[in-house]
């Protein structure tokens, strides 16, 4: 199953747990623990190479980490992020700038790593086999 299809899985999403602020960094922190690896954010512009490299590292290692892909909206930005927690646990994150902030997140079930690095930002190094339900976290 591809990123786009998650993304529009997105859309039907149910409140979870709401934070104050609505910030993409304290609810991945939160999922992950404090002692995950963080891998980076790929900015609009950027090589993802080691943002990708790292996620890749960690996983094969079973250790947690976090990792952020920006982009551009028509009307706002978007943040599609990945991270694993202790347990080997995978969630997709999806933030969204506009109108107000929202995050959404959904469950990674089967997590694997994808066969080779992609420049499509909507690519992941994570594939799923399956995604749960997705979930408002906040907005």
């Amino acid at each position: 199953m591809n990123v786009r299809l998650w993304t529009s899985l997105l859309c039907a999403t149910l409140c979870w747990a709401c934070s104050d602020s609505c910030e993409l960094g304290d609810d991945l922190r939160l999922f992950a623990g404090d002692g995950a690896r963080d891998c980076g954010v790929v900015e609009l512009a950027d090589d993802r190479a080691m943002v990708d490299a790292c996620v890749i590292e960690a996983f094969e290692a079973g250790a947690p980490f976090i990792a952020r892909y920006e982009r551009q909206g028509e009307d706002s930005k978007f943040t599609l992020a990945v991270a694993s927690n202790s347990e080997g646990t995978v969630k997709l994150f999806q933030w969204e700038s506009a109108p107000e902030p929202v995050t959404n997140v959904q469950s990674c079930d089967g997590p694997s790593l994808a066969d080779e690095t992609s420049e499509d930002p909507n690519d992941l190094p994570i594939t799923c086999e399956n995604f749960g339900l997705a979930q408002r976290v906040c907005g």
